[in-house]
């Protein structure tokens, strides 16, 4: 790509963001960390894209990257696994239009598993192992110094004094700052990294090891006082990110007396810190300097406390969260602590201890100031558990059905935590006890909750009542739903199914634009069916990916469609639905195999949408000639639904279905039941190799789905799938009196081209 305004070339850095739209952090502190410390030591330009607050597709994305460009090196994060698809996508992308310019990553996830994304293939060329300041220093000087790019593994190389990293260069993110109190109302800073406890289920050791390491107390609260000069403090819930807060007493109490002295109050402060180590002067002072604290106690049992390597004086720490519990009252700090249910090792009677430890913790007064968060248990690479699961399996008979989840394209947070914790205790029972002896504490705590009084009130009391929404009998009946189908499918699969160690990826972004909800529905019903093998063509899965069906239909047919629900069954017989479902018109569509430039009729056009996205496959030099059953009403509709695709021809008429295909085409689609394929219409296919798709059958059960495929005059036929569709009325259909499909509806306050 060409230069943008002649400037000198940058290194990028990206943020994929994350699959989720409320409450985002802003902020982007290690990013922020990298560039100021690449600008101080190197001089490059650097520019910072957080995709989170991006918006648009993926040809806005690459009209910012043009502007922004050229680029030296560009960065992008892989710092959950749960990003990791993405990421591989997103990186894919990027190589695609940027093929000259090294692709670098790093994060959590990529820390843990290099091999995940340095491979024969991979989109990326290197991968910093750890902290990513020195790497990234030593890359960017071979690059300005014309010496040739190592490629592989960097690092790691940690900065023991955090002292020599230059300040916060919050000026990185001006591309956001004039909107960065309508996109996020937490903002995250880093005081200190690493950790150092050794606790079973955690991959902080991946990338920052078990040395803790913080500015010195005077430079932390000099940080804060420097952000407090970008942004209003108060404004904001300051999520200070550290693995531990305030690991040395002397330099926490240090940072506190710096932010009261110098009152750099925001709305609230939200760190993770420990409680066997806070005094009641401490709580006052955490309290009086407007902190809210998170605890990991992660299990009220002594003995799994020590299978987690929590400590080694397990009833000195659950003593330490009941000393808390009790001194909050007094001093009004707001508290929240977390527990891990589903650890491997966990037992029936292990979980009984917690739950009664928590009950205890929670209503022995009459109020707290506390709320109580419950995660199951979840398989992170990089963790002690994750590197040593077949000795977890070996001793306690846990079993990990997804080892390496992160890979599949859907229900990454479901695969993470299904597993059976031990021999006495199994997936199916882990969730119910959850859900079942949690649920009612959870509410209790939501009715003894005392605030603050301030209007960080409402933060809470949103964290609360969304820990009790995910606490209810729907939810845990879908878990166990997906635990069922789960174990159903591997039945089912290939000895190494889901072991696959690197999974085909798309070249489109997914995850852009997330705050729109349809945008997050339609790329949710993709990643189904890639995870199941449905779609394999990288043109389809970008044209379903980039259609939007609202577009074409009213929205309760736009949504079913994307759910893969069947056809209403309030359908007239001999009336077609607006739609079959996505998983059946990816089928058919697959096995059409439109190309550019091809000539496709869509024969049963109800609306425009798959008409659209046969546009996209056959391209400008293509044509689509879609055929809808009205000349007036719904097809007007359908007509200005399709005015921006030049490449398609709307024919409307009145006849019923028996029309013949107006001309010789390269593909039919043909998306209802027919009783045989008319003889009529094989002339109209290209002579060798013209396909038609449709369904043949009987008219009350299910049908086959066929693709057929011309050689000479005769047809080769191949079912593709069974299902039950709408039969085809009129001449060679199965209903031969003439009727008319019914008008599309639209409803009130709605755009016509949702009709």
């Amino acid at each position: 790509m060409s230069a943008a305004g002649g400037r000198t070339p940058a290194v990028l850095l990206i943020s994929p963001g994350i699959i989720k739209w409320t409450d985002m952090d802003f902020g982007l502190p290690h990013l922020v960390s990298i560039g100021g410390y690449l600008q101080q030591h190197t001089g490059v330009r650097v520019e910072l894209l957080d995709l989170n607050y991006e918006g648009g597709d993926h040809t806005r994305l690459l009209e910012t990257l043009e502007r922004l460009g050229p680029y030296l090196m560009i960065g992008l994060s892989c710092y959950s696994s749960f990003d990791y698809m993405r990421v591989m996508t997103l990186a894919r992308f990027l190589k695609q239009h940027y093929p000259d310019t090294p692709l670098i990553t790093g994060g959590y996830h990529a820390s843990a598993l290099p091999g995940d994304v340095i491979y024969d293939g991979s989109p990326f060329d290197a991968v910093v192992v750890g902290e990513g300041e020195r790497p990234m220093r030593k890359i960017v000087e071979q690059l300005l110094g014309g010496g040739p790019f190592e490629p592989g593994i960097h690092g790691p190389d940690q900065i023991e004094d955090l002292d020599e990293l230059p300040p916060y260069q919050w000026e990185l993110l001006n591309r956001y700052w004039p909107r960065a109190k309508a996109i996020g109302r937490k903002f995250q800073i880093y005081l200190a990294r690493g950790c150092p406890y050794h606790c079973t289920f955690c991959m902080e050791r991946a990338k920052s090891g078990y040395k803790w390491r913080a500015y010195s107390a005077e430079r932390a609260v000099d940080e804060l006082r420097r952000l407090s000069t970008f942004t209003d403090l108060g404004h904001w819930v300051i999520n200070v990110a550290d693995p531990l807060f305030g690991f040395n007493r002397r330099w926490r109490r240090t940072v506190l007396e710096g932010i009261i002295r110098h009152e750099l109050f925001p709305r609230q402060y939200w760190t993770l810190t420990r409680s066997d180590d806070l005094a009641d002067d401490d709580i006052q002072m955490l309290a009086k300097a407007r902190f809210s604290i998170g605890i990991g106690l992660e299990s009220g049992s002594p003995e799994m406390l020590v299978r987690m390597q929590k400590g080694n004086k397990p009833e000195h720490y659950l003593e330490a969260i009941q000393r808390l519990a009790r001194l909050s009252l007094k001093h009004g700090l707001n508290w929240a602590t977390n527990i891990i249910i589903g650890h491997p090792g966990e037992t029936p009677e292990t979980l009984r201890e917690t739950r009664d430890f928590m009950r205890r913790l929670f209503t022995s007064a009459g109020e707290t100031c506390g709320w109580l968060s419950i995660d199951p248990f979840r398989l992170y690479p990089g963790a002690q558990v994750h590197e040593t699961m077949q000795t977890w399996s070996e001793q306690h008979g846990a079993r990990f059905y997804h080892p390496r989840w992160w890979t599949r394209w859907y229900d990454g947070p479901f695969r993470a935590e299904h597993i059976d914790p031990s021999h006495s205790l199994d997936f199916e029972a882990r969730v119910r006890f959850m859900y079942e002896s949690y649920a009612p504490l959870v509410q209790e705590i939501l009715q003894r909750f005392r605030g603050q009084g301030r209007s960080v009130d409402r933060v809470f009391a949103r964290s609360l009542a969304e820990q009790a929404k995910q606490m209810s009998p729907a939810t845990r009946d879908y878990v166990l739903r997906q635990g069922r189908r789960a174990k159903a499918e591997l039945a089912r699969a290939r000895p190494n199914h889901g072991l696959v160690r690197h999974r085909p990826t798309v070249h489109v972004p997914i995850g852009l634009h997330v705050k729109d909800p349809w945008v997050r529905e339609r790329e949710e019903s993709v990643r189904r069916l890639l995870e199941d093998g449905v779609l394999r063509t990288a043109d389809l899965i970008e044209a379903l990916l980039q259609v939007a069906p609202e577009r074409y239909m009213h929205f309760e047919d736009a949504r079913a469609l994307l759910r893969g629900q069947l056809p209403r069954a309030d359908t007239p017989e001999g009336a077609l639905p607006p739609a079959l479902g996505l998983r059946l018109l990816a089928m058919g569509l697959e096995a059409l195999e439109p190309a550019l430039g091809d000539v496709i009729a869509d024969m049963t056009a109800m609306t425009g949408y798959t008409a659209a996205v046969l546009a996209r496959l056959v391209g400008d030099e293509g044509r689509v000639i879609a055929v809808h059953p009205s000349a007036g009403g719904s097809g007007q509709v359908v007509a200005e639904s399709l005015e921006e695709l030049p490449q398609v021809e709307l024919i409307c008429q009145e006849l019923g279905w028996g029309l013949d295909p107006p001309e010789t085409v390269d593909g039919l689609w043909i998306g209802a039941a027919l009783p045989r394929f008319p003889s009529n219409w094989v002339s109209r296919l290209r002579d060798p190799e013209g396909r038609a798709i449709t369904f043949l059958g009987p008219r009350f059960r299910p049908q086959d789905l066929v693709s057929l495929t011309r050689r000479g005059d005769a047809l080769e036929e191949r079912i593709v799938a069974r299902a039950r569709v709408p039969v085809l009325a009129g001449p060679g259909g199965w209903i031969s009196a003439r009727r008319r499909a019914p008008v599309a509806r639209v409803s009130e306050g709605e755009s016509a081209s949702a009709g």
